[in-house]
């Protein structure tokens, strides 16, 4: 028993070159080389709860695109079944992208406060038949191998997730995340009650073909007497949104060009009138005690190109030129039905990619531009994969050069260090550790074999290799 000892390496730990929080909790640090140029990685154990929390678009012409997530959503529930132990404890919620348009009372779709943030539990789909909640239920559930519903995972997703193309036109993506998780500053509606676990990874994943248009709940932004292009907001329409919430070279969008513009590369305006994207980025994270339990997605439009151009007005008998944002992707196919032409497109995410971009390595960004989602489901499953699966040492490690402590407590103040072996093969039985055969998401997993210090004395591991 050494105090002294391990203080000296948890210090060390601060200097890190790495952290891992895959199947064990690193104990933080950043990212950056120590100036000794170790690698040392410390790691807890971590549960097997997932809460996911998707956010579907319901506005104008979605229901195709719901459609489609939910013939491919087999693809993200068979990945996690294939995880080691099975599917892992999991929480599915369903939120909506309709959340009003501030202060305004009577624009279609968009009454005030729209969906509220309340978890969707309704059998809208064609699925039911095969697969639904139990009475009462407003989440899907499914806690060591428990489930509350019947059928198999993908038919019940299937059976809640068609909400339909009747929602608010002004999506509140971002925000309905927040408003559902009760992380906008107030609690989180009733009706999701039990949905959010404290010790729980929690994975958000947004389905949308817009950029996200979340204002406070009073913003004028969305005021039906601005209705001309010459009025203070121009007209009613999402083009707002671009306006107020990106930046284009440091500048907004125009509101007027003379033709099809590409403006390049654009950005969040922080200080527009929609919600800053890094604020709800920070509150999202502050969820959880430890922000690497929260891992993001979206399948959305890509931020470029960037093209604004002009088109007759979406209002009877005004054929004025107003300004519009063109899709940034699109994809064509044969429809459902075999013989139709169907397709799928997206505006240019730009909020939506900053956002999922500030996660770092625990955020996926998929194009929501493709004639399946089954490919997109499965990458964002393997998010949850890498998070619950073995640890990862990083490629540039020799795992030669690895030395691996277990460390535990006796009491307070009191810590014992066990140093363990690398395994000599597949056969050894005893105490040790071991490099195990590369996965889609770890090329060196990191396996430690029969642990020597018993969970109640909260041990964590450090593996320190040499340059």
């Amino acid at each position: 028993m050494n105090p002294a000892s391990v203080a000296v390496g948890l210090g060390a730990v601060a200097l890190a070159a790495c952290s891992s929080r895959h199947g064990l909790t690193p104990d933080g640090g950043p990212k950056d080389a120590g100036s000794d140029g170790q690698t040392v990685i410390t790691l807890r154990p971590s549960s097997r709860d997932v809460d996911v929390l998707f956010m579907l678009d319901n506005s104008s012409n979605m229901s195709f695109y719901q459609v489609l997530l939910a013939d491919a959503f087999s693809s993200y529930a068979n990945t996690l079944a294939a995880l080691p132990g099975g599917l892992p404890n999991l929480h599915i919620g369903i939120v909506s992208s309709s959340l009003g348009a501030g202060r305004e009372p009577a624009i279609d779709g968009c009454a005030p406060g729209g969906d509220q943030g309340i978890l969707h539990a309704k059998p809208t789909g064609s699925t039911c038949t095969r697969g639904s909640l139990n009475p009462g239920e407003s989440f899907i559930a499914n806690i060591d191998g428990q489930p509350n519903y019947t059928g198999d995972l993908a038919d019940v997703f299937g059976c809640i997730a068609l909400l339909g193309s009747g929602g608010c036109g002004f999506e509140h993506q971002l925000a309905s995340v927040m408003r559902a998780l009760g992380a906008d500053g107030a609690p989180a509606p009733a009706e999701n009650a039990g949905f959010l676990r404290a010790g729980a990874y929690l994975q958000v994943v947004l389905f949308t073909n817009e950029d996200d248009c979340s204002a406070p709940p009073d913003s004028d932004l969305f005021d039906e007497s601005s209705m001309t292009l010459t009025d203070p907001l121009g007209p009613l329409q999402s083009y707002r949104c671009n306006e107020f919430g990106h930046l284009c070279g440091g500048k907004a969008p125009p509101r007027m060009p003379p033709g099809e513009a590409d403006l390049g590369t654009c950005v969040s305006n922080e200080n527009g009138r929609l919600l800053p994207v890094g604020g709800m980025v920070t509150a999202l994270k502050n969820i959880k005690s430890d922000p690497s339990l929260v891992l993001v997605a979206a399948i959305a439009g890509p931020p470029t190109p960037y093209k604004v151009n002009v088109g007759p007005a979406q209002v009877k008998g005004d054929m004025t030129l107003w300004p519009y944002v063109e899709s940034a992707c699109r994809v064509q196919f044969t429809g459902p039905d075999g013989t139709s032409d169907g397709f799928t497109d997206g505006d240019p995410g730009v909020r939506i990619k900053q956002w999922v971009d500030a996660f770092g390595d625990n955020g996926v960004f998929q194009s929501v531009c493709a004639d399946s989602y089954a490919a997109a489901l499965t990458r964002i499953a393997q998010q949850i994969e890498k998070a619950l699966g073995p640890p990862c040492l990083p490629a540039t490690v020799d795992p030669n050069k690895c030395t691996v402590v277990e460390t535990g407590t006796d009491g307070p103040g009191l810590f014992s260090n066990v140093t363990h072996p690398r395994c000599k093969d597949a056969s050894d039985t005893g105490t040790c550790w071991d490099v195990g055969p590369s996965t889609a998401t770890c090329s060196q997993p990191f396996v430690l074999r029969n642990p020597g210090i018993p969970p109640g004395a909260n041990p964590f591991t450090t593996v320190t290799c040499a340059p």
